[in-house]
């Protein structure tokens, strides 16, 4: 990791300065030092699934998520100050295994003796992932291996089940289809940046003598948005398309079926997508597109600076 510092007369006031003090929380040239942990958190819909239902977070359409497998590959954490040139960063990049996330969550990089004021830019990538990677426990080497050998930056498996389901493949006749089994790993490397809370403050601020937790945060429900968010998730939730998109009826929406299916023969007027990293022509894009979404920053917080990676 690396912390770059602003040099000469400014940051030799501060260091005569400190016992009176040098700035502070609202941005100025520091007032002591202190620790930045970035952690990675799963959100809940990742352990524990999403509920049909008509509330905020639920799946609108009845249907109920279940994830069995969970992985992500994350790092390049930054940060920076807009009123110095000071900056934070970790090259490192991990694969972690989300589903099974302990209670501690993953912290993948500590930074200590930070100026104690506000950095307002903070970012990471979700990159596609590639040799040399690392991981945490309790991620395991074939986690690893699957997402190097693939190249991918998230991938996942689990079902959506409903009661009286069914699948209605383009148009055609419905079939009874009760649970529905997906399986999918995406090339969607994607960087994040100028990360907000929830109640829209940028960055983070810095303790002096403490530490602050920073915590990238990914969500497992993009893939059921009605819309692409680049701000507050108004939304909501659906997941007929994934039995929609099981073609040849066998219980398992593929990613070749995905990739089969057009926008049009599964994503109706209740769906916006506006506004993504891409062209949506398929199903397959679609889930590309909200992948391109995961990062979010403390908790429901967005990162709303969005590129794509190789």
């Amino acid at each position: 990791m690396e912390r770059t510092r602003e040099t000469g007369m400014l940051v030799a006031a501060c260091a005569l300065a400190l016992v009176a003090g040098c700035g502070g929380e609202d941005g100025g040239a520091g007032s002591g030092t202190g620790t930045v942990q970035i952690f990675v958190e799963p959100e809940d819909t990742i352990p524990e699934g999403l509920e049909p239902g008509t509330g905020e977070e639920n799946i609108a359409d009845g249907w109920r998520v279940t994830y069995d497998r969970f992985l992500v590959t994350i790092g390049n954490v930054r940060a920076a100050r807009s009123d110095a040139q000071e900056t934070l960063s970790d090259p490192s990049v991990f694969v972690l295994d989300l589903k099974n996330a302990p209670a501690t969550r993953y912290v993948i990089a500590e930074f200590e003796g930070v100026s104690a004021v506000r950095w307002d830019r903070f970012g990471f990538d979700l990159p596609n992932a590639r040799e040399g990677v690392k991981s945490l426990s309790p991620t395991s080497e074939d986690d690893v291996a699957l997402m190097v050998e693939n190249g991918y930056s998230v991938f996942f498996e689990g079902s959506i089940e409903k009661e009286g389901g069914e699948s209605c493949p383009r148009g055609e006749a419905c079939v009874p289809a009760e649970k529905v089994r997906f399986s999918w790993g995406l090339s969607a490397g994607t960087s994040f940046d100028d990360c907000a809370t929830e109640d829209e403050l940028t960055g983070f601020s810095v303790p002096t003598g403490g530490t602050i937790a920073v915590k990238p945060t990914i969500h497992g429900d993009h893939w059921f948005f009605n819309n692409i968010t680049a701000g507050a998730e108004i939304t909501k939730r659906y997941a007929q398309y994934i039995a929609d998109s099981d073609l040849d009826g066998d219980g398992e929406t593929t990613i070749d079926e995905l990739k089969e299916v057009k926008v049009a023969e599964v994503f109706g007027q209740d769906y916006n997508l506006a506004g993504a990293l891409g062209v949506i022509e398929t199903a397959y894009d679609y889930v590309v597109a909200q992948a391109r979404t995961l990062g979010d920053f403390q908790g429901d917080g967005e990162c709303p600076t969005r590129a794509v990676l190789p």
